[in-house]
């Protein structure tokens, strides 16, 4: 993999458009994800398979976002491109970015934050992490509709780097129905659907907002 470029790493070949992408990554990633390892697996086979996701991962946000795309396209063209990838700092990104998803599914914001400042300092092109970082420190604000608007502008930033981050469109959803606005929230979800229709939280979301109408 490391001689490959993206598309050579997801099965693809280089006319194939962002839909296939995704779910060759989700192919894949069901294969590769360090998750998948059974209880006891030996350390080496856990370091493999954190490498692999890595470069699927990599693969995956460079050509499911259309600007990136067309730039590694022209330097595919011009023989110039990137198969130097800093494959240690995108795990421990990625590693750090995992951690801190536990963190903020358990509501300890304030550590999610730090830790997601940091998965970003390491790799400052994952837009996902932009998405989570807005989401954590929104909840870490006493005053909640004084924190919106630097939240959005963070997560508004995750979605300029990537428009198809779903969980940059969730967030935003949750934000804005915590904030009152249940016409935004409902968009929101709505968009976050679209590009996961499998994202069970946005779709419980839809579904008693219609209800309530």
């Amino acid at each position: 993999m490391k001689q490959q470029n993206h598309f050579q790493r997801l099965g693809l070949s280089e006319q194939t458009e962002a839909g296939p992408v995704k779910l060759a990554y989700f192919r894949l990633a069901k294969q590769y994800h360090p998750d998948t390892l059974p209880q006891g697996a030996p350390p080496e086979l856990e370091k493999l398979k954190a490498e692999i996701f890595a470069y699927i991962g990599d693969a995956y946000r460079t050509l499911t976002d259309d600007k990136s795309r067309a730039n590694y396209l022209e330097e595919l063209k011009s023989g110039g491109a990137g198969n130097e990838v800093d494959v240690q700092s995108i795990l421990m990104a990625e590693e750090l970015f995992q951690k801190s998803c536990i963190l903020v599914k358990a509501r300890k914001f304030p550590e999610a934050v730090k830790m997601l400042d940091e998965a970003i300092k390491l790799n400052a092109e994952e837009a996902e992490f932009y998405a989570w970082r807005g989401y954590a420190r929104f909840f870490t604000a006493a005053d909640k509709k004084a924190a919106q608007p630097e939240a959005f502008r963070e997560i508004q930033n995750a979605i300029k780097r990537n428009e198809r981050c779903a969980p940059a469109h969730y967030f935003l959803g949750v934000i804005a129905k915590l904030c009152g606005d249940a016409t935004s929230a409902l968009k929101h979800f709505k968009r976050t659907v679209e590009l996961q229709p499998d994202h069970i939280d946005a779709m419980r979301e839809i579904r008693m907002a219609t209800q309530k109408k």
